[in-house]
């Protein structure tokens, strides 16, 4: 069951199209009660010998306090759960800008708007298959005066779970909420690299870009041990502040990275090496910059393997024949492999729905609904003991959470090759 507070007019839906989508997706459930018979005893009153030399028969028998574990199967392995909550109320807050006056405030409306689509698919499939939530549904219109105010509801103290909101000091106000009132808070899009307040509840399901830099120099290691590898970055914000990071983690694996500015530099015959292979890695989003750095490097004619951001594949006139040629490799946080049978299903469902085609947003919202729903099934709120270090593959993300610097984090990165000119993940 789900409660959806505030209205939500441009999200309402055809429910009969919506449980029909529910119904074809049951077979992305990926947990189960294998049994739940297994007694454990918890707590055994034990008395005195003499005591017991000494009781009457008209004493009443002694008490054993016990419970009984539940076999569940999550994900193919199974676990030993102890008696949990059955029933949860879990709050979404999220910028929706139902107002929306701005360019800005309708683009980010539109965003939320495709989220929230897939989170509603995700609760019809759950909802098939057990899960009874209450969902509570908040426009804080990114504002942290409003996101105070529901805040302050008597309600939220009684969540068991609130997912948002969007931005950092967002995220930490809500964080030390949920601090104070023992609730699990799951940051949807924003990445934290550390937080004001350690919190081993907070989960933040999108790599930030330091986990990002850990999967490539693990990438870079494993599959190119042997390679000089440079950093080329042109000074944008982003790059700017991913250059030292690069260097100093492959420094910190006995690796040296050198780093150069100005990627579209046309010297580089006189950079890379003649005599063995070098990985290149450009830090730019910028798709004049890339393209002109891209070109530069090729036309020397080197053994060279180019690593960027997946932001790369949205370029307009991309010419992945010639990526095909320079080993274009991307890093990603998430990635939807459109071959794949549940990933054809979830599109079909989705367009019957809402008559249009999902976006990046709606994969997300989706796989983290699903990932929430089958965990607090089968685990109710002694989750967090289950989930760290362990990896779980939805639609489009991966989830392999560790904790560090005070929260824990999604560490799992993809890295995209071009193979037969199609992107695919790197195993």
């Amino acid at each position: 069951m789900t409660l959806v507070q505030n209205r939500l007019l441009r999200l309402s839906g055809n429910n009969v199209l919506a449980l029909f989508s529910a119904l074809v997706l049951l077979s992305c459930n990926a947990f189960k009660v294998v049994s739940n018979d297994e007694p454990v005893v918890v707590n055994e009153k034990t008395a005195d010998k003499k005591e017991t030399e000494d009781k009457k028969e008209t004493d009443e028998p002694e008490v054993i306090e016990s419970k009984k574990l539940i076999t569940v199967d999550f994900f193919g392995e199974e676990f030993q759960v102890e008696p949990h909550k059955t029933e949860f109320k879990v709050a979404l807050i999220l910028p929706f800008h139902y107002d929306a006056e701005t360019a800005r405030e309708r683009r980010t409306s539109d965003y939320m708007l495709a989220y929230y689509q897939g989170v509603k698919l995700a609760l019809n499939n759950l909802d098939l298959n057990g899960l009874k939530m209450k969902m509570y549904v908040y426009d804080d219109e990114s504002n942290l005066t409003e996101l105070s105010s529901i805040l302050r509801k008597s309600s939220m103290k009684s969540m068991d779970m609130i997912i948002g909101s969007v931005g950092e000091k967002q995220i930490n106000m809500v964080s030390e909420f949920g601090l104070k009132h023992d609730i699990p808070v799951v940051s949807p899009f924003t990445t934290l690299d550390s937080v004001k307040s350690s919190n081993p509840k907070l989960y933040c399901p999108t790599p930030g870009n330091s986990d990002k830099t850990k999967g490539v120099i693990s990438f870079v290691n494993e599959s190119y041990p042997d390679n000089s590898v440079i950093v080329v970055s042109d000074e944008s914000p982003y790059s700017a502040s991913m250059k030292e990071s690069y260097q100093e983690a492959f420094e910190s694996t006995q690796r040296k990275a050198v780093a150069y500015e100005n990627p579209s530099y046309n010297g580089w015959g006189n950079i890379l090496s003649k005599d063995e292979p070098t990985v290149v890695i450009v830090l730019s989003r910028n798709p004049t910059t890339v393209s002109t750095t891209l070109s530069n490097i090729y036309q020397t004619k080197r053994d060279v393997v180019v690593i960027g951001d997946y932001s790369w594949s949205n370029f307009q006139d991309n010419d992945y024949k010639f990526w095909d040629k320079m080993k274009v490799h991307l890093v990603a946080s998430d990635f939807v492999n459109d071959t794949a049978a549940d990933v054809k299903n979830f599109r079909i469902n989705f367009r019957l729905v809402n008559r249009t085609d999902p976006t990046v947003y709606a994969y997300i919202g989706y796989d983290q609904f699903m990932f929430m729903g089958e965990f607090l099934m089968a685990f109710g709120e002694h989750f967090p003991g289950y989930i760290i270090d362990r990896e779980f593959r939805y639609l489009s993300s991966n989830f392999h959470y560790t904790y560090s610097n005070g929260l824990n984090r999604n560490s799992n990165v993809f890295i995209l090759k071009f193979e037969d000119f199609e992107l695919t993940p790197v195993e």
